[in-house]
């Protein structure tokens, strides 16, 4: 009689350890789905957004190239000033590239820190 309930309660034991792991498995995938979806959501929300800005920005480049060239009398010394000021813009973030690369890596990892915090602080309550 007393083997039985001990051979039941190891059983039991298993059978409890088993759903842990599976449990905590289960919880590590969710918690995994959760960061994937909001880092996707924050980036398409960021393509879209810079999409917008580029589309704007690209019809105040023509308006400026326009406007200069009226008062230049002169459409393609317009559009040169405007091209020029682009490439200029753009040899400035190209050499800034390593420090804008590592600011936006550090709000990444700032970002999934802080959400493991709110988690941590939710599982304590």
């Amino acid at each position: 009689m007393e083997d039985k309930k001990v051979s039941t309660l190891f059983e039991e034991m298993r059978d409890d350890v088993s759903r842990y792991i599976t449990s905590t498995l289960e919880l590590g995938k969710l918690e995994a789905f959760e960061k994937i979806s909001l880092g996707s959501s924050a980036i398409t929300y960021g393509l879209i957004l810079g999409g917008v800005a580029l589309f704007a920005l690209l019809f105040l480049f023509i308006t400026l190239a326009l406007y200069l060239g009226e008062l230049l009398q002169n459409a393609w010394a317009g559009f040169g000033i405007v091209t020029g000021f682009a490439l200029l813009v753009l040899l400035v973030m190209l050499l800034m590239g390593k420090p804008f690369k590592k600011k936006v890596t550090n709000q990444v990892v700032r970002f999934l820190m802080n959400k493991d915090d709110t988690d941590q602080k939710k599982s304590n309550l």
